[in-house]
């Protein structure tokens, strides 16, 4: 991982002093962007390297900032960003040749109230103070704050944050599961392995499969239910509501201080 503070300076200025922490022989600045006057969503497609999206209250424009790095001056004139629009959507994207030889570390700033549709291949990625967000992403780490209303992520692998949203669903097939402080509800339709932690939602919590990995659910004002777990431990702790586990393969279930019923898979003695 490069670090947040190069892809927060990706954001704010120039990128041409921060291509020197980039272990690649050719490398270069790219740049798009257009009006946001307008724009109903913004559509963001990232091929490998790191990602940062990020929301502005002031924002008047949708700006694209990044630094192309290749092992080869033709692969690296082939490395671009483009912004374009069509009707009442902008698409930002990075051309990358069909290469593992060349990636585009991008940071896309935009105005905080448009929904955001993204689309994430490899490397680590972030996105805060976005209206929504709808994100596909193949690997790396996440880590996503300060979402208005909905969020809705599928990852495929590498650790998940998320911290400050209005509800949140996600789909996810390895890696830990961070979220907390949702004001709706939190949805997890698949989880194949890793650790999930959800803590303080205002919502419910409804966890439909859980592979591996423990799960640890507090401070949650509405009822949780678990539909089917393999293994690992479950704990719920503080909830408003019910507490329900329909399956579980193995593993301890712990629970305290629930407001509801709870229903839990008896144990042979």
């Amino acid at each position: 991982m490069h670090s947040s503070y190069w892809m927060a300076l990706l954001i704010l200025g120039s990128t041409t002093t921060l291509a020197h922490g980039h272990d690649c022989k050719f490398r270069a600045d790219r740049a798009a962007g257009v009006d946001a006057k307008g724009v109903e969503k913004v559509v963001v497609r990232a091929g490998a390297g790191e990602l940062k999206v990020v929301g502005r209250t002031n924002a008047v424009r949708i700006e694209a900032r990044g630094v192309a790095c290749a092992d080869s001056q033709k692969l690296l004139d082939a490395s671009q960003i483009s912004a374009r629009r069509e009707g009442n959507i902008v698409y930002i994207e990075t051309q990358l040749p069909q290469d593992d030889d060349a990636t585009i570390d991008l940071g896309v700033a935009l105005p905080a109230n448009l929904p955001v549709e993204a689309t994430d291949s490899s490397g680590d990625a972030a996105f805060e103070d976005l209206n929504a967000l709808k994100l596909e992403d193949s690997s790396g780490d996440l880590t996503i704050r300060r979402i208005a209303s909905a969020l809705d992520v599928n990852d495929s692998s590498g650790d998940l944050t998320i911290t400050d949203a209005g509800s949140v669903r996600v789909n996810d097939s390895s890696g830990e599961i961070e979220i907390a402080e949702v004001r709706g509800d939190v949805g997890i339709p698949s989880d194949s392995s890793g650790d999930i932690h959800i803590a303080h939602v205002g919502g419910s919590v409804n966890i439909e499969s859980d592979s591996s990995g423990g799960i640890r659910i507090e401070e949650v004002k509405g009822s949780v239910r678990i539909g089917s777990d393999s293994s690992g431990d479950i704990y719920a702790g503080r909830v408003g509501g019910d507490f329900t586990v329909e399956a579980d393969s193995s593993g301890s279930i712990e629970h305290e201080s629930i407001g509801g019923q709870v229903k839990v898979p008896s144990r042979p003695e």
